[in-house]
């Protein structure tokens, strides 16, 4: 799309990032107040609504019959030069869900103090005693009893450490694969591999030394090369480390034990879950009946009656909404400010 709403920026020698020379390039930080000074004064603008699916250029012809005005939107609006166009109605929901991806735990007892010294700050991992998930606090708010968890990049070691028999062939190399979707292979330094005479009753396995382990793309694979071939009747086997992610939507139940445990110390926290959601549907804020923002005894499991909750994915639908409402320049006087605009800029 293209504007003339540049046409009359000065031009003045920029130096962009660590180029050691300059570019002419307009000054962005130009600007004139004419549009500032107009858009308090009903004569010149009209209120709309923008509609799910307008376009800045598509409105700009709706309204003036070309779309080169659609600048006139974002001066005559500071929420839309601030914040970007509203979204389409279907948009609202996948960017609530990629703004808030993460989990929020509801605990109606303390979460703040420290249990013999140790409390549930940021970093801590925390897992359900049922549910088996596990995450990393990532965010307390103290205000609602709420735990906001990091479920999808926290893992759970398996344990034992799994030992995989390998079939090595004649060129030193082997490929294991694991089956389980959920888990995949990590810190290959720590490998170890063994090597057992079959044919040997009294045989002890021998470390085997200087193999080279190489990871798939997502983990799950390995190749190992350089493992030292002897004819016979041999069993190599790798104690491998490996991981274990939750299952995607995995979540918490609600009334289970949640366990939070400090790895330097050993020591461990129980707490009962009261609620659990998907971050972009958890509560942000309770409000009364006049809409204004009410606090809440976060150890009562009861909420007052009278007072709405208000989740997260509602706040971004009202601000979509607000970000609609919106101040445009009358079409009788589009053209005349404009050319007054740019009339401005040259004599600056």
């Amino acid at each position: 799309m293209s504007t003339k709403y540049f046409k009359n920026f000065e031009k003045i020698f920029y130096r962009f990032g660590d180029e050691i020379s300059s570019s002419l390039f307009q000054n962005l930080t130009q600007y004139v107040d004419i549009i500032d000074q107009i858009k308090s004064q009903t004569a010149f603008y009209e209120d709309y609504t923008i509609k799910s699916g307008d376009r800045p250029d598509t409105l700009s012809t709706q309204l003036y019959g070309d779309p080169k005005y659609y600048w006139t939107f974002f001066l005559m609006n500071d929420d839309l030069r601030e914040s970007g166009w509203p979204l389409k109605n279907e948009e609202v929901l996948k960017v609530a869900k990629d703004f808030y991806p993460h989990r929020v735990l509801t605990i109606t007892s303390d979460i703040s103090s420290a249990e013999g010294g140790y409390d549930y700050r940021v970093g801590r991992r925390v897992i359900g005693n049922d549910s088996g998930t596990h995450g990393t606090i990532i965010k307390r708010n103290l205000d609602l009893g709420q735990l906001v968890l990091d479920t999808t990049h926290d893992f759970e070691p398996v344990t034992p450490d799994r030992v995989i028999t390998i079939d090595v062939n004649s060129n030193g190399a082997a490929e294991i694969e694991l089956t389980n979707e959920l888990e995949f292979f990590t810190d290959t330094p720590l490998w170890i591999m063994t090597k057992t005479n079959l044919d040997d009753v009294n045989a002890t396995p021998e470390v085997v030394s200087n193999f080279t382990v190489t990871l798939s793309e997502i983990d799950t694979k390995a190749s190992i090369r350089s493992i030292p071939f002897q004819p016979g009747n041999f069993q190599y086997q790798v104690t491998a480390k490996i991981l274990l992610r939750n299952a995607d939507e995995s979540r918490y139940f609600v009334g289970e034990v949640l366990r939070l445990f400090d790895a330097s110390t050993g020591l461990e926290v129980q707490k009962r879950l009261f609620r659990e959601d998907p971050q972009y549907l958890a509560v942000h804020h309770y409000e009364n009946s006049e809409g204004e923002w009410v606090d809440i005894d976060p150890y009562n499991e009861t909420i007052p009656a009278g007072l709405t909750a208000v989740t997260n994915l509602q706040r971004v639908q009202k601000k979509n909404d607000d970000l609609k409402q919106i101040k445009v320049l009358k079409s009788s006087a589009v053209e005349t400010v404009v050319k007054e605009f740019h009339r401005l800029q040259q004599e600056r």
